[in-house]
């Protein structure tokens, strides 16, 4: 592992215009299925509305075999009444809205994504196969989105002040939203960040010499982040640079992170861009709460 040391602090600067520091928030959608995962994820999402400004959407989906039953119907509008209260109690401000639905969870979010600035679902104990085997809609829902999804996993550690935010860095246009995105919440926290990067920057590395080739890799980094460091000049930022897995060093930082942040297509080590494979398994792995950035 490369890493460098936390770059010095200058006096705060005016946040620069963009997706995550602009005034005017939209609405943030919450998918409840009355597990205490999606309540974990609800009470997540108020503290961000808290913070923005946003309007939260409630969403519940029956199933084809709820839709039919008028109890199970009457259950699906007592959560959602129940949701409602309370965020009226966690914040009377947040302007509230849900949305009862007999479609298929997935497609709902699908289409509620195109007007909305996140998307907050519950994660639960699962993977990739296990997702499609017995219809769990996390993998679908962060593919399908076209807006960001925040996929809510309990902490598996106490967290700290020097907790990070981490976000991984390639070289797709998502990261470098997914690089924004981390700078604003690690701000917004008031916690450290964490940028790393898994392999070469290069996929044919222009010289033999190994150790130029780390100062050379971090450098890469540190100009990859800068622009949002900048912004977020109070941030204090660490860079690392490893050769391993990207699913396995990143699943390892979320053991101790805030958050996790990834942008929507994840390059690994020396292999290009891969259509979200390792997003998608993270989605599974990760130790800590996921946002993934389209």
């Amino acid at each position: 592992m490369v890493s460098a040391e936390p770059r010095p602090q200058p006096t705060r600067t005016p946040v620069a215009p963009g997706f995550w520091a602009k005034k005017d928030w939209g609405d943030i959608v919450v998918a409840l299925d009355g597990t205490p995962t999606s309540r974990d994820a609800l009470s997540w999402a108020a503290g961000l509305a808290s913070v923005t400004g946003a309007r939260i959407r409630l969403v519940h989906a029956l199933t084809p075999r709820e839709s039919t039953r008028s109890l199970e119907r009457l259950h699906g509008r007592r959560l959602l009444r129940s949701a409602r209260r309370e965020l009226v109690g966690l914040d009377p401000r947040i302007a509230i809205d849900s949305i009862l639905t007999d479609d298929p969870i997935a497609p709902v979010l699908g289409a509620l994504s195109h007007t909305a600035d996140l998307i907050v679902i519950g994660g639960r104990e699962s993977g990739p196969i296990r997702d499609v085997l017995f219809g769990r809609n996390a993998t679908r829902i962060v593919a399908e989105s076209t807006c960001p999804v925040l996929v809510w996993r309990p902490q598996h550690a106490d967290l700290t002040p020097t907790s990070p935010v981490v976000v991984g860095v390639d070289h797709s246009d998502s990261c470098t939203r997914a690089i924004e995105a981390a700078f604003w919440f690690a701000d917004a926290l008031e916690v450290p960040l964490t940028a790393l990067h898994v392999g070469s920057p290069h996929s044919r590395p222009v010289t033999n010499d190994i150790e130029l080739q780390q100062i050379r890799g971090l450098e890469w980094l540190e100009g990859r982040v800068d622009a949002a460091a900048s912004a977020h000049s109070t941030v204090d930022v660490h860079l690392h640079l490893l050769d391993a897995s990207a699913q396995h060093e990143l699943r390892r930082a979320s053991a101790t992170a805030h958050l996790l942040v990834i942008g929507s297509r994840t390059h690994g080590p020396r292999t290009g861009p891969r259509t979200g494979s390792v997003g998608q398994s993270l989605v599974h792995a990760s130790c800590c709460p996921i946002l993934v950035v389209r």
